[in-house]
């Protein structure tokens, strides 16, 4: 009985484990395995400085399948897509002028800063101001379910 209750936990433990990307996010390996995707235009177009910036979430509710970026003017754009549809888009504002959206909910990040949040009928938008970075995040996560959508989107923003 004590043998069944434990591979039974193990069990959960690994399907609760596999539905989060285990893979590497960061800056640098990102960079290593798209290069011409994500490298190229972040290398191209922004600084040292703006790159240690960037928002990049360590943590996605989904295995990711590809990665694309984008630069103009003062915003990097990133985005994730997974093969079922799941995709996750942050766009990273340089020295803005603090005109966040207008959002129907605000809800605090585990950083303390208060995102505002909007639900839409698709997806779910958060955007905040980072003080210390003088940047705002913009993040917009699409899944292809909509059962924790609002809970994943609050976890994936965490992460940034």
């Amino acid at each position: 009985m004590k043998k069944s209750i434990t591979v039974t936990l193990l069990l959960l433990i690994f399907m609760i484990a596999g539905c989060s990307s285990s893979e590497d996010l960061s800056l640098d390996s990102l960079k290593e395995n798209y290069p011409e995707a994500f490298a190229k235009p972040i290398e191209d177009s922004l600084s040292e400085d703006e790159q240690k910036v960037l928002g990049l979430p360590s943590e996605l509710p989904f295995n990711v399948e590809k990665v694309e970026a984008s630069s103009v003017e003062n915003e990097a754009e990133v985005n994730y897509h997974s093969s079922s549809g799941d995709e996750v888009k942050v766009i990273t504002v340089y020295n803005p002028e603090n005109n966040l959206q207008e959002a129907d909910t605000r809800m605090t990040l585990d950083s303390g800063v208060i995102a505002g949040v909007t639900e839409g009928d698709a997806a779910v938008f958060f955007e905040w101001y980072d003080d210390e970075d003088q940047v705002v995040y913009q993040m917009t996560y699409t899944p292809m379910e909509e059962e924790d959508r609002l809970e994943r989107g609050l976890d994936i923003a965490n992460t940034i």
